[in-house]
């Protein structure tokens, strides 16, 4: 009876379904705690979701992508003396589609922003992993050349990026790694969160453009869990 009792928790312990249920349930928590902090802490914040179109995505996949933002800042206080949002998303390339922290503007409030989000195509920057691009953007809105607008200083207005992505890494061919970019702004006082939605993204990786990995990066199984998380941290019914 013990040799299978143990064997039962062995194979509990190494199975990929059990351990993206124990980030799923990590993930449900620190997403919380973020949401509550940048709601009643953090009322003044800078937010950049970096949002995954490649070709592995299905267009259901990211609608689930541009539903976890939509339920996120759903829940936050938007605007402009409050917070801030920019949504870059990357495929072969990465694009500023919504500017609200490089360029921010009155008419780009939390309705308008939405409503934008749910028209951005899946198609709009064509379908490889350019993640380093992504992380090129979000270093040129906060540090670099479309910096003018960011508030700051960092190590006072709280500056989170977010990414979200289904798979490793793979444009530009010959160097595509964005962790040196991840680890200034790290360097920087700029959080970054950083969710992979099923095993193609290597664990290890993930963990290189975050500060903590415990509770900041984090590997779902399937999109099924990313609507889940995004409906917990909502409030809805993914408890």
């Amino acid at each position: 009876m013990k040799v299978a009792i143990s064997t039962a928790v062995l194979l509990l312990a190494i199975s990929p379904f059990a351990f993206a249920q124990s980030d799923l349930e990590r993930a449900k928590q620190e997403f919380t705690r973020l949401r509550d902090e940048l709601t009643i802490v953090n009322k003044i914040s800078d937010i950049l979701f970096l949002l995954d179109t490649s070709g592995s995505l299905s267009s259901s996949d990211f609608d689930t992508e541009k539903r976890f933002v939509i339920n996120f800042l759903n829940t936050l206080p938007v605007r402009m003396q409050a917070a801030r949002v920019e949504v870059i998303p990357f495929g072969d390339i990465a694009s500023l589609y919504i500017d609200g922290v490089s360029n921010p503007s009155l008419v780009m409030n939390k309705c308008a922003l939405i409503q934008k989000l749910k028209q951005m195509p899946i198609s709009i920057n064509g379908f490889k992993t350019n993640t380093k691009s992504a992380f090129q953007l979000a270093y040129d809105v906060c540090l670099g050349k479309y910096s003018a607008n960011k508030r700051g200083p960092l190590n006072k207005v709280r500056t989170v990026v977010i990414l979200i992505t289904d798979g490793r890494w793979n444009w530009p061919f010959h160097d595509p790694s964005p962790i040196p970019i991840a680890q200034m702004l790290l360097g920087a006082n700029v959080e970054v969160f950083a969710i992979g939605v099923r095993y193609s993204i290597t664990r290890d990786t993930l963990q290189k453009v975050v500060k903590d990995p415990a509770k900041q990066a984090f590997i779902l199984g399937n999109f099924l869990e990313l609507e889940k998380l995004s409906l917990y941290v909502s409030g809805g019914v993914g408890k």
